[in-house]
């Protein structure tokens, strides 16, 4: 969430609370804050759009006898 604040002399005022980003994946703990503060890094999961083959080897002993 983010606030806008203003302080004037002995005033503070905020605003209202916006949402910085959908949070809707993960635990509440699965972020970190980048070293200067301005980033939020987030593991999110890749989307893969093509799967690789697959290719299984059967009874690949009996060529090993040969």
């Amino acid at each position: 969430m983010a606030v806008d604040v203003k302080a004037s002399g002995s005033s503070f005022a905020t605003g209202v609370a916006k949402a910085l980003f959908d949070w809707g994946i993960g635990s509440l703990f699965d972020f970190d804050v980048s070293g200067d503060g301005q980033r939020f890094l987030i593991p999110v999961p890749i989307e893969e759009s093509w799967s690789a083959p697959i290719t299984v080897a059967l009874n690949w002993t009996a060529d090993l006898k040969r």
